[in-house]
Protein backbone atom coordinates (compact mmCIF):
# COMPACT_ATOMS: atom_id res chain seq x y z
CA UNK A 1 0.00 0.00 0.00
CA UNK A 2 1.38 3.70 -0.62
CA UNK A 3 1.27 6.75 1.27
CA UNK A 4 -2.22 8.41 0.39
CA UNK A 5 0.50 11.77 -0.07
CA UNK A 6 2.07 9.89 -2.97
CA UNK A 7 -0.13 10.57 -5.88
CA UNK A 8 0.96 9.54 -9.28
CA UNK A 9 4.89 9.06 -8.28
CA UNK A 10 4.28 13.14 -6.07
CA UNK A 11 5.13 13.23 -2.88
CA UNK A 12 2.39 15.95 -2.83
CA UNK A 13 3.50 16.59 1.17
CA UNK A 14 6.71 18.11 -0.13
CA UNK A 15 5.40 21.19 -1.13
CA UNK A 16 4.51 22.13 2.61
CA UNK A 17 7.70 20.45 4.31
CA UNK A 18 10.57 20.59 1.47
CA UNK A 19 13.41 20.41 4.71
CA UNK A 20 12.05 17.27 5.89
CA UNK A 21 11.53 15.09 3.10
CA UNK A 22 14.22 17.11 0.69
CA UNK A 23 16.96 13.82 0.47
CA UNK A 24 14.44 10.97 1.03
CA UNK A 25 13.44 8.81 -1.76
CA UNK A 26 10.15 7.56 -2.55
CA UNK A 27 10.85 3.90 -0.86
CA UNK A 28 8.82 4.63 2.16
CA UNK A 29 6.46 6.19 0.24
CA UNK A 30 5.44 2.72 -2.33
CA UNK A 31 5.70 0.54 1.14
CA UNK A 32 3.69 -0.08 4.23
CA UNK A 33 6.78 2.10 6.06
CA UNK A 34 5.10 5.39 5.04
CA UNK A 35 3.39 5.20 8.26
CA UNK A 36 6.78 5.95 10.04
CA UNK A 37 6.84 9.05 7.91
CA UNK A 38 6.97 12.33 10.15
CA UNK A 39 5.39 14.20 7.37
CA UNK A 40 1.94 11.69 7.13
CA UNK A 41 1.64 12.46 11.35
CA UNK A 42 1.60 15.94 11.02
CA UNK A 43 -0.56 15.94 7.98
CA UNK A 44 -3.16 13.31 9.48
CA UNK A 45 -3.13 14.78 12.89
CA UNK A 46 -6.19 16.50 14.54
CA UNK A 47 -3.99 18.95 16.60
CA UNK A 48 -1.05 21.12 15.36
CA UNK A 49 0.97 24.12 18.01
CA UNK A 50 0.46 27.15 16.04
CA UNK A 51 4.47 27.34 15.27
CA UNK A 52 4.77 23.94 13.79
CA UNK A 53 5.63 25.10 10.61
CA UNK A 54 8.27 27.65 11.66
CA UNK A 55 9.95 24.80 14.22
CA UNK A 56 10.47 22.77 11.67
CA UNK A 57 13.06 24.47 10.59
CA UNK A 58 14.90 24.59 13.90
CA UNK A 59 17.68 22.99 11.69
CA UNK A 60 18.75 25.62 9.16
CA UNK A 61 17.89 24.41 5.93
CA UNK A 62 21.32 26.05 4.21
CA UNK A 63 23.22 22.84 6.29
CA UNK A 64 22.00 20.06 3.31
CA UNK A 65 24.18 17.89 5.36
CA UNK A 66 21.89 16.95 7.82
CA UNK A 67 19.27 16.55 6.10
CA UNK A 68 21.27 13.74 4.52
CA UNK A 69 22.29 12.69 7.36
CA UNK A 70 18.51 12.25 9.18
CA UNK A 71 17.17 10.84 6.18
CA UNK A 72 19.73 8.23 6.09
CA UNK A 73 20.15 7.18 9.83
CA UNK A 74 16.40 5.59 11.14
CA UNK A 75 17.86 6.45 14.89
CA UNK A 76 18.85 9.75 13.77
CA UNK A 77 15.43 10.76 11.72
CA UNK A 78 13.72 9.05 15.34
CA UNK A 79 15.31 11.55 17.59
CA UNK A 80 14.82 14.38 15.90
CA UNK A 81 11.06 13.55 15.35
CA UNK A 82 9.91 11.97 18.15
CA UNK A 83 9.41 15.16 19.96
CA UNK A 84 7.50 16.49 16.79
CA UNK A 85 4.32 13.64 18.15
CA UNK A 86 5.42 14.79 21.78
CA UNK A 87 5.09 18.38 21.89
CA UNK A 88 3.86 19.82 18.25
CA UNK A 89 1.04 17.64 17.71
CA UNK A 90 -0.29 17.39 21.16
CA UNK A 91 -3.12 19.69 22.55
CA UNK A 92 -1.81 18.24 25.96
CA UNK A 93 1.76 19.19 25.75
CA UNK A 94 2.52 21.45 23.28
CA UNK A 95 3.24 24.59 25.91
CA UNK A 96 5.61 22.55 27.47
CA UNK A 97 7.80 22.71 24.40
CA UNK A 98 10.97 25.26 25.14
CA UNK A 99 10.57 26.39 21.51
CA UNK A 100 7.15 27.33 22.05
CA UNK A 101 7.80 29.16 25.22
CA UNK A 102 10.64 31.10 23.93
CA UNK A 103 8.17 31.61 20.96
CA UNK A 104 5.56 33.09 23.48
CA UNK A 105 8.21 35.36 24.89
CA UNK A 106 8.99 36.72 21.15
CA UNK A 107 12.09 35.41 21.18
CA UNK A 108 13.71 33.34 18.20
CA UNK A 109 14.49 30.04 19.50
CA UNK A 110 18.61 29.45 18.14
CA UNK A 111 18.80 26.65 15.61
CA UNK A 112 19.22 22.85 17.14
CA UNK A 113 16.92 23.52 20.11
CA UNK A 114 14.79 20.48 20.62
CA UNK A 115 11.40 20.60 22.44
CA UNK A 116 12.85 18.73 25.57
CA UNK A 117 15.36 22.07 25.93
CA UNK A 118 18.23 20.12 24.48
CA UNK A 119 20.56 21.74 22.05
CA UNK A 120 21.82 19.54 19.30
CA UNK A 121 25.33 20.47 18.04
CA UNK A 122 24.58 20.27 14.03
CA UNK A 123 28.21 20.35 13.07
CA UNK A 124 29.54 18.02 15.28
CA UNK A 125 26.71 15.41 14.76
CA UNK A 126 27.79 15.54 11.35
CA UNK A 127 30.96 15.00 11.83
CA UNK A 128 30.36 12.01 13.58
CA UNK A 129 27.17 10.91 11.97
CA UNK A 130 25.50 10.90 15.14
CA UNK A 131 23.29 12.99 17.19
CA UNK A 132 25.57 14.99 19.98
CA UNK A 133 24.19 17.25 22.27
CA UNK A 134 25.41 20.06 23.85
CA UNK A 135 24.60 22.11 26.83
CA UNK A 136 23.10 25.71 26.22
CA UNK A 137 24.89 28.40 27.71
Amino acid sequence: MNCPHYIDFTRECIRQYPAIIRNKDYSKCESEEYHKCIVFHILKSDFQCKYLNSCLNMFPIDIPEFYKLLNQDDMIYSYVTEPTSQYCLSKDHHTQCERYKMKEKGENPPPGLTPDGRFVDIEESIQKRQIVLKEIQ
